[in-house]
């Protein structure tokens, strides 16, 4: 995080962190399938960290993240499934 005149706005510190524990949580667990979302959060953050950040773009990029986010968690099952029976055919 910066300091001095170009610091966030301290009403966006909680963003910039939460961002910035989404973005260790996909490095430590996930690898390419997350490549999109941790590029989406990094714009994100770099955004949320600007002294005046654009809200426009910052909502639309948190926007468009939810959905992924949302996506992800809601095919997360089904795809665990498939790993399972191609597991058990011999193909993974």
């Amino acid at each position: 995080m910066t300091t001095g005149p170009e610091a966030p706005k301290a009403s966006l510190f909680p963003l910039v962190a939460a961002l910035a524990a989404s973005l260790k949580a996909i490095d430590d667990d996930y690898g390419e399938e997350m490549r999109e979302m941790r590029e989406l959060f990094v714009e994100a953050k770099q955004e949320a960290e600007k002294h005046e950040p654009n809200m426009v773009k910052l909502k639309a990029l948190l926007s468009d993240g939810n959905k992924m986010v949302q996506t992800f968690a809601a095919l997360d099952p089904l795809w665990q499934g498939i790993q399972r029976v191609s597991r058990m055919v011999g193909i993974l």
